[in-house]
């Protein structure tokens, strides 16, 4: 038999929870960085949607007025309004020529209006700011706009997002 004395005896119990302490700090420190990771993620994935939301919506625009002409507000002049409107050019369009096409903030959300009136956001988007500055007389100077859209996720409402487009009409 194997003697030992009364320092050796209950070593092993400290020895194993002293490894017990490093294995639960390494886990907290693995568990919180997988945790940090996943946020970031889900932030950046609806961040991304958004852009895109509002990057189409704003595409949609530009090429609507692209071939358009008679832009108008609610409440001229066009600086900061809430909505716009415009007509296509003649053999542009399968609607035909004269057809109308308005642009407006309505609650939380823009609107399409081409013969029915249709959300261009989703509901989980909140549209804080929808605004258009139309310039310019033609002949002499050509119609230019810009338009500015402010939006955030009803997830994250404290990420809003502004974006910005500009355009000038073609001569046809």
């Amino acid at each position: 038999m194997k003697y030992t004395s009364h320092k050796e005896k209950g070593s092993f119990l400290i020895e194993l929870l002293v490894a017990f302490a490093i294995i639960s700090i390494a886990m907290t420190v693995i568990v919180d960085a997988f945790v940090s990771s996943q946020h970031s993620y889900y932030t950046t994935s609806e961040k991304a949607d958004l852009v895109s939301v509002l990057t189409f919506l704003l595409e949609d625009m530009t090429r609507e007025a692209r071939v358009s002409d008679n832009f108008r507000c609610d409440s001229p002049p066009c600086v900061n309004a809430s909505n716009f409107s415009m007509t296509h050019i003649e053999d542009l369009n399968d609607a035909g020529p004269g057809e109308d096409i308005r642009y407006y903030k309505s609650g939380t959300s823009i609107y399409k209006t081409d013969g029915s009136s249709l959300p261009m956001t989703p509901t989980s988007i909140t549209v804080t700011n929808f605004n258009v500055d139309v310039m310019g007389t033609p002949p002499i100077d050509p119609v230019r706009a810009r338009i500015t859209i402010g939006a955030y996720s009803n997830e994250r409402p404290d990420q809003e997002l502004n974006l910005q487009t500009s355009f000038t009409v073609r001569d046809y």
